[in-house]
């Protein structure tokens, strides 16, 4: 017969406590899932800015007399609406993140838009248009400065920020972390923006085959604000590169895509913005501003898979230090 003091010291199985630390982390998945939320809509909203920067081009064209726009112009509307129904389902989701009148807005600016659009003056389309831009970058911009801070940085343990140290030992890539959200979230998508106006005037131009001074003075403006910016966004690529090696894969082709946005702002300040008759080609030009902006935007793109993946791995900071 076995003695049942064999079985006196053999441990017991126990479930993980439920205590406060359950509250704890689930505080962090929240807070962890909001953070993905936001990034998620500042994916949707890059791509609706897109959309509205080609809608632009395109109807300005169009305005221009340009018909060749008109099929695509018409898939490109019905994508925009579906779009933005997209972006409120997202929005839905992360309840704060963008609030009930930013997205009253946006339908408000749509509607206005895409209402008899043909009926417009070329001024008021163009206004229109950027308007509506002006606020998704906003919003942008907004959700960006909402996720500065790492998910681990917010726990109630971390109620005084962090000093960082330079190997991101609290929040890996910490510094790179920052540089990508400030290139992704405001400079890279501000200077997208800046070409796609000079897309959308250029190309009207071109089509309509004439510019008086007024318009001249405005595209001129537009071209100068854009060399400013892109030397600007030359040094941050320059400093990105340097912080990120193969991070960022799109990085090493900006190089070549900075020839091909000088040749576009001379060939734009020399054939349209410097004459009042304008024999420049109104799909070449409207091609070559797209082929630069697409660019410009995936790199925003790859920029905010990136920041994903950093606080991805800030799961197993926080785990590891707890």
């Amino acid at each position: 017969m076995v003695s049942s003091t064999n079985n006196m010291h053999t441990p017991t199985p126990t479930a993980p406590s439920h205590s406060s630390n359950s509250a704890q982390f689930a505080r962090f998945c929240n807070l962890y899932q909001e953070r993905l939320d936001a990034l998620t809509l500042i994916k949707q909203l890059i791509q609706m800015i897109k959309a509205v920067q080609r809608h632009r081009g395109m109807s300005m064209g169009m305005l221009g007399g340009n018909q060749l726009f008109r099929t695509e112009l018409k898939q490109l509307q019905t994508q925009l609406e579906r779009r933005l129904y997209l972006l409120q389902a997202f929005a839905a989701r992360g309840d704060h993140l963008l609030s009930e009148r930013d997205q009253e807005n946006l339908n408000h600016a749509w509607i206005t838009i895409s209402h008899d659009w043909q009926e417009d003056s070329v001024i008021d389309n163009y206004e229109l248009h950027c308007h509506l831009i002006e606020q998704l970058l906003s919003m942008v911009a907004a959700l960006g400065k909402h996720i500065e801070q790492p998910t681990s940085s917010l726990m109630p343990e971390h109620n005084e920020p962090k000093i960082i140290n330079a190997d991101g030992a609290h929040f890996p890539n910490r510094f790179k972390y920052l540089e990508v959200l400030h290139f992704a979230t405001r400079l890279m998508p501000s200077v997208a923006e800046q070409i796609g106006r000079i897309r959308a005037l250029a190309t009207y131009a071109a089509a309509i085959g004439r510019s008086d001074s007024d318009f001249n003075s405005k595209l001129r403006y537009v071209i100068q604000c854009t060399r400013v910016n892109n030397e600007k966004l030359r040094h941050q690529t320059k400093r990105l590169e340097g912080l990120l090696t193969q991070d960022l894969s799109l990085l090493h082709q900006l190089k070549s895509y900075e020839i091909k946005l000088d040749f576009l702002l001379n060939m734009v300040e020399s054939d349209v913005a410097s004459k009042e008759e304008v024999h420049a080609d109104s799909n070449r030009l409207f091609n070559l501003a797209t082929d630069v902006i697409d660019v410009y935007l995936k790199v925003v793109e790859e920029g905010v898979d990136l920041l994903a993946l950093w606080h991805e791995q800030d799961i197993e900071v926080w785990i590891q230090n707890q």
